[in-house]
């Protein structure tokens, strides 16, 4: 935040990724990225750090907002939240309750805007162990974790408990993992359904279940 400890040292990283790839430029959600990155490293290797972050799996298409690939992975997630958490699925279903409203925010991020720091930094030394497969299996984890706060809830009431998850008070960071580790996804599941959905949204045949969105890629949309 503005006058914060970091706050030239921030504005340092951000502007020269901004100098480094012109065609992506700021884009919001990247300052909790680089904060974090500063929490432990000088102004330079945050810079690197952030630099290659955003190279990797899906940073660089959801910051540069490629529909395309944005919905492939919103469908990939859809697919593993109704096998991992089905009764969960049905009742966003029901209630209309769209992907796109928690996780874009929580994957852009990798959490730092979600949940205390020293509860992002052990889901970041897991995201960087394992891979992207485990952002997948925190977010089921997370939605897990908050599933008794949404029982009888309108849908007004669980769109804020999505979308204001730093909000939540006393989280139990063993309890918050316990979940995590319940969600039974392997980095080879994840790679399996991605490359399926890939296939499928290139076919045309891409559907996301909970947005009721589906994509057409042919020419006469048929």
């Amino acid at each position: 935040h503005e006058g914060g400890p970091l706050e030239a040292q921030l504005r340092d990283v951000l502007e020269a990724y901004v100098f480094y790839r012109p065609d992506v430029g700021y884009v919001q959600g990247m300052s909790y990225l680089a904060a974090m990155l500063l929490l432990s490293m000088d102004t330079f290797q945050a810079f690197v750090a952030l630099a290659n972050l955003l190279h990797s799996h899906y940073f660089l298409s959801f910051f540069s907002m490629d529909m395309h690939e944005v919905r492939v992975r919103f469908s990939v997630f859809e697919i593993l939240l109704e096998r991992q958490l089905p009764d969960l699925y049905h009742t966003f279903f029901q209630l209309g309750v769209t992907t796109d409203v928690y996780l874009l925010n929580w994957l852009m991020t990798l959490f730092a805007k979600s949940l205390p720091i020293d509860i992002t930094s052990r889901i970041w030394d897991n995201y960087l162990m394992c891979g992207e497969s485990f952002m997948i299996r925190t977010a089921l984890g997370v939605l897990k974790w908050l599933s008794a706060q949404f029982v009888d809830q309108p849908f007004e009431d669980l769109m804020v408990i999505l979308t204001h998850l730093h909000t939540q008070e006393d989280i139990d960071e063993d309890e918050l993992f316990e979940c995590i580790a319940s969600i039974k996804v392997t980095e080879e599941d994840f790679a399996s359904v991605l490359e399926a959905e890939k296939e499928a949204w290139a076919a045309g045949r891409g559907k996301l279940g909970l947005s009721g969105e589906a994509m057409d890629d042919s020419p006469n949309g048929a």
